[in-house]
């Protein structure tokens, strides 16, 4: 079966790291890349070709699928484009930077007919797919409630590096809490409701640097989460999966998974129950490890999206559920900085209208 031919759009920090992947992989001829600082990629990357306009590397070069992985804002736009070329997309998350946007390139994709994947990662790691199957068997019964923790100090350079850090978007909820709140949707189940408070008194930016919040599930179950980039702690998913050079390691479980008849720990996998099945709290709890292999969860990634475009698997993401987990995020912010519950079912059953208009500016961009 011939290869499939892919271009890149967007160099950055993940772009290269999709480029890494993709030198690896025996599935795939990498056909262009392109990016606005298109004479420093070209010297990193001979032999490929690079444009400074997406556009050009879309006619041109004329990939079957594209990886986007350029700045949150340019998603909708870039992504609208293969869609009215007919090209399959692997969009890194968030899937666009508004539900507004996100409509309009969900509609785009529908007409087309292609192949979408979100690059919500955290969903090919083989510990996340067991804890999946695990809830999903009842090992722990129904689930009763989740308590999750992401805590880590962010350096200063860090937000040197980018000051828009430091202003509204550039807060620990929209750069990072969308990650979790992902990974608890495919875990857990569909979060229909939120609640959240935050602060920004550690930093004094005008973004917070601390938020916590209240979850709830259309099972029923009931989950809270606090997160902070300004409190030291080996307690994020990075730190205990080992998943990126820039956390280290420390195989720590952020997470507790509460059920009918027992709970889990993750990323450790640690299952606590009562022998027999029991429901007393009277009677010992004891722990046993469940196995988990690991694999690169983006090579993974790229391997099902191979699948999917061969028609061989159907999308673990396609950009209707990302535009969720976007969703649900917005959300926490909106709840924290409103000081209510916010109900999501409304906003879920608006995205999946079929008919959506495209702005003009996305008109123009194809």
């Amino acid at each position: 079966m011939k290869n499939i031919t892919i271009g890149v759009i967007g160099a950055g920090l993940i772009g290269r790291k999709h480029l890494a992947k993709l030198a690896g992989r025996g599935d795939y001829d990498l056909v262009g890349i392109a990016d606005v600082n298109s004479d420093r990629i070209a010297a990193d990357y001979p032999g490929t070709p690079v444009f400074a306009d997406y556009r050009k590397l879309l006619d041109e070069a004329r990939p079957e699928a594209v990886i986007i992985a350029s700045p949150n804002q340019l998603h909708a736009e870039q992504g609208i484009a293969c869609a009215r070329r007919g090209i399959h997309i692997l969009i890194e998350k968030p899937v666009t930077d508004t539900v507004e946007t996100a409509a309009s390139l969900i509609a785009e994709v529908r007409k087309a007919g292609i192949q979408s994947l979100v690059g919500h990662h955290r969903r090919h790691h083989q510990q996340v797919r067991t804890l999946k199957a695990t809830l999903g068997d009842k090992r722990i019964g129904d689930v009763v409630g989740v308590s999750a923790i992401w805590a880590t100090h962010k350096p200063a350079a860090y937000f040197e590096i980018a000051p828009w850090r430091s202003q509204a978007g550039g807060g620990p909820i929209l750069i990072n809490l969308i990650h979790e709140i992902d990974f608890l949707r495919f875990t857990v189940g569909e979060i229909v409701a939120v609640e959240a408070i935050a602060s920004n008194r550690q930093r004094s930016f005008a973004v917070e640097d601390t938020a916590a919040a209240l979850i709830e599930f259309d099972s029923g179950a009931l989950g809270t989460f606090f997160i902070s980039d300004s409190a030291v702690s080996p307690w994020t998913s990075e730190q205990g999966l080992g998943e990126a050079p820039e956390f280290p390691f420390s195989g720590e479980s952020s997470y507790r998974f509460l059920g009918r008849t027992g709970s889990i720990e993750f990323p450790a996998l640690v299952q606590w129950s009562q022998a027999g099945g029991a429901q007393d709290w009277n009677k010992p709890i004891q722990a046993q490890r469940i196995h988990a292999s690991s694999v690169d969860p983006y090579v993974a990634q790229l391997d099902h999206f191979r699948d999917i475009i061969r028609g061989n698997a159907r999308s673990l993401q396609p950009v209707e559920d990302g535009a969720r987990s976007l969703i649900a995020t917005l959300a926490v912010a909106e709840a924290a900085a409103g000081g209510r519950r916010v109900d999501l079912r409304h906003r879920y059953e608006t995205l999946a209208s079929p008919v959506v208009p495209a702005t003009s500016d996305q008109q123009r961009a194809s």
